[in-house]
């Protein structure tokens, strides 16, 4: 899982393979704001390859969350502590939505990228967003 923001108050990061291609994007918070976590991901991936139907919501403890994460969340949560999830796993339904990919602007071996969500032709490795590209 590649950190996006890390916060006093949440947590959003996205599982990704070497080649920056996006599996899944997660948030992690008490409370979780699903307007700006929709807003957010729709405003980067684009609407077309966004839809609320794609988003779930779970409950996770600490002790699912690994060792580290639990002793975080008992620092600030007390015994048995749990958070909520909320998660996208982008779900292309139609042969159009199929010949697009998304990917997390991870950088290449010349420049870091800028760690936001990016669509692009599904048959291309692409590890910067057009906008570092340009840079």
């Amino acid at each position: 899982m590649k950190m996006i923001i890390r916060d006093a108050d949440r947590v959003l990061g996205a599982y990704v393979c070497p080649d920056g291609f996006v599996s899944q994007v997660v948030y992690f918070s008490k409370k979780p704001d699903l307007d700006w976590f929709n807003k957010t991901i729709s405003s980067q991936v684009g609407a077309d390859n966004f839809t609320t139907n794609d988003v779930r919501l779970a409950t996770r403890h600490g002790w699912e969350l690994g060792r580290e994460a639990q002793q975080t969340l008992e620092k600030q949560l007390g015994p048995d502590p749990s958070i909520i999830e909320v998660y996208w796993t982008r779900y292309a339904r139609t042969d159009e939505q199929k010949q697009v990919a998304i990917s997390l602007c991870v950088g290449d071996n010349s420049r870091s990228g800028c760690l936001k969500l990016f669509p692009h032709p599904s048959n291309q490795v692409q590890k910067l967003c057009p906008a570092c590209k340009r840079r």
